[in-house]
C-alpha cells in the first residue's frame, strides 16, 4: 500500500505549499532596487513588474477556480508548483524586463492554482471539536514563507554572485521539497472536494449561500493583502530611497520583522474566534500604515522597524481572521472553490493598489503612493468591520432552501452553512 501522510502530515504538507506560494510571491521583493538601478527602470515599471503576479493570478482563477474540484485538490497544488518552478526558472535566466514579467505571470499561474486548494486541505485536515486554526497555519506558512524571501533576497543581492539571479536557485530548491511534501497527500484529504464526473470546463467561483461570514473574511484578506501589495512591491525601494538605508541584507531583515510578527501573531490569532482577530487586525493595520509614513516623512529606521512589527501584526490578524470566516461560510465540497473567489478578489484590490503606488511614486513622489496606499488598507478595514457587524446581528439560523428553488447551475448549488 503506497505511502500517504494522516491527517496532521496532510496539514504541514499543504502548509509547505502555501509558504512556497509566498515564497514566490516575495521573492523578487529585494530584487527590485538593483533591477531598478541595474536597468533604469521606474517606480512604475517594478511594481508593474510585481502586478503581472496577481494579475496573472486572477486570470486563472476566474477560468480554473474549480479545478481542483475535477481533479483533486492534490493534483491542483502539484500543477501549481509546477508553474512556480517554471516562473523561479525564468527569473534565474532572464536578461531583460519581458523575462521577468513572463517569470512573474507563471509564479501567479502557480499561486491561482495551488493556493486555495492548499488552504482547504489545511481546513479539511483538521479535527472535530477543535477550534478552527485554518487562518493560524496558513498565516504562519505564510510568514514563514515571506521570511525565507526577504532573507534569501536580501542576501543574495548584497552578498551573492549574481545579484539579479541567484535567489531563485534557492527558490528552486524549495520548490522541489514542497512537491516532495504534496505527493504523498492522500485523496480522501483533497480539501473536501469530490471530483466531478467528465471532463474539466471553466466555470464559475463559488459564493456560499450566507454572503456575511464571506464578505466579511473577503474584505480582511483584501486588506492584508493590499499591505502586502506596499510591504511587497515597494518595501525595498521605499526603505532605500526614502528611508536611506543602502544596505540590501539589512533592509530583508527588517521586512522580514513583519513577516516574522506575522508567524508570532499567527499563533496567538488561532486562539481567538476569527471575527476578533479580524477586529483586532484593523486598529494594528491602522496604526501600522500610520508608522509607515512617519518613517518616511522622518527619514527614521527606528519606525521603519516599528512599522515591520505592528504591520506584521495587522496583516495576520486580518488574514487568519478573514481566511478563518471564508473556508466557515461553505460546505466541504465547495471549500476550495469558495476560497479560491476570496483570493481572487484579494488579489485583484493587490493588484490595483501595486500599480496605484508605483504610478503615484513616479509621478508624484514615494511617500505621497504611500499615503494613497494606505487610504486603501483603512477603507478595507472598515468594510471588513461593517460586514464582521452584519454578520453578528444577523439570525443565527438560515431556513433550509429546498433544492427546486436553489439556482440550477452546478457552480451556485451552494448548501447554508454556520459560520461559527
Amino acid at each position: 500500500m503506497a505511502f500517504t501522510w494522516a491527517p496532521r502530515g496532510s496539514r504541514w504538507a499543504a502548509a509547505s505549499a502555501v509558504a512556497l506560494a509566498l515564497w514566490a510571491s516575495a521573492a523578487p521583493t529585494l530584487v527590485y532596487p538593483a533591477y531598478a538601478a541595474e536597468w533604469h527602470l521606474t517606480t512604475a515599471v517594478t511594481t508593474t513588474v510585481f502586478a503581472a503576479y496577481p494579475v496573472a493570478l486572477i486570470g486563472t482563477l476566474l477560468l480554473l477556480g474549480g479545478f481542483a474540484e475535477t481533479v483533486g485538490s492534490r493534483n491542483a497544488i502539484l500543477a501549481g508548483l509546477g508553474f512556480l518552478g517554471l516562473g523561479a526558472l525564468t527569473f534565474l535566466l532572464a536578461p531583460n524586463l519581458a523575462l521577468l514579467l513572463t517569470g512573474r505571470a507563471l509564479m501567479g499561474v502557480g499561486v491561482g492554482l495551488s493556493l486555495g486548494p492548499a488552504t482547504s486541505v489545511i481546513a479539511s485536515a483538521g479535527r472535530d471539536g477543535v477550534r478552527d486554526r485554518t487562518g493560524a497555519i496558513t498565516a504562519g506558512a505564510s510568514s514563514v514563507g515571506i521570511i525565507t524571501a526577504l532573507l534569501v533576497g536580501g542576501a543574495t543581492v548584497q552578498f551573492g554572485p549574481s545579484p539579479l539571479h541567484s535567489a531563485y536557485g534557492v527558490l528552486l530548491a524549495g520548490v522541489v521539497v514542497a512537491v516532495l511534501a504534496v505527493w504523498f497527500l492522500p485523496g480522501s484529504l483533497s480539501g473536501g472536494a469530490r471530483t466531478t464526473a467528465g471532463r474539466w470546463r471553466p466555470r464559475r467561483l463559488a459564493v456560499p449561500q450566507r454572503r456575511m461570514p464571506f464578505l466579511a473574511g473577503t474584505f480582511g484578506v483584501s486588506a492584508a493583502y493590499a499591505l502586502g501589495a506596499i510591504f511587497l512591491g515597494v518595501g525595498a525601494q521605499f526603505a532605500r530611497d526614502t528611508v536611506r538605508s543602502d544596505d540590501a541584507f539589512v533592509n530583508g531583515v527588517v521586512l522580514a520583522i513583519s513577516a516574522a510578527a506575522i508567524g508570532v501573531v499567527a499563533l496567538l490569532a488561532g486562539r481567538l474566534r476569527a471575527a476578533t482577530a479580524l477586529r483586532l487586525g484593523a486598529l494594528a493595520a491602522v496604526a501600522g500604515q500610520a508608522l509607515m509614513i512617519t518613517a518616511g516623512a522622518t527619514h527614521s529606521m527606528p519606525f521603519l522597524v516599528l512599522y515591520s512589527l505592528v504591520g506584521g501584526a495587522g496583516y495576520s490578524l486580518l488574514f487568519s481572521g478573514g481566511i478563518t470566516l471564508v473556508t466557515q461560510s461553505a460546505p466541504a465540497e465547495h471549500r476550495a472553490a469558495t476560497t479560491s473567489s476570496a483570493y481572487l478578489v484579494a488579489y485583484l484590490v493587490q493588484a490595483v493598489v501595486a500599480l496605484g503606488v508605483g504610478a503615484l511614486g513616479t509621478a508624484v513622489d514615494l511617500q505621497s503612493a504611500l499615503v494613497a496606499g494606505s487610504a486603501t488598507v483603512v477603507a478595507l478595514t472598515l468594510a471588513a468591520l461593517l460586514a464582521v457587524r452584519s454578520r453578528a446581528s444577523a439570525p443565527d439560523v438560515v431556513p433550509a432552501l429546498p433544492v427546486s428553488s436553489l439556482p440550477t447551475s452546478h457552480d451556485n448549488l451552494m448548501e447554508a452553512s454556520s459560520s461559527r
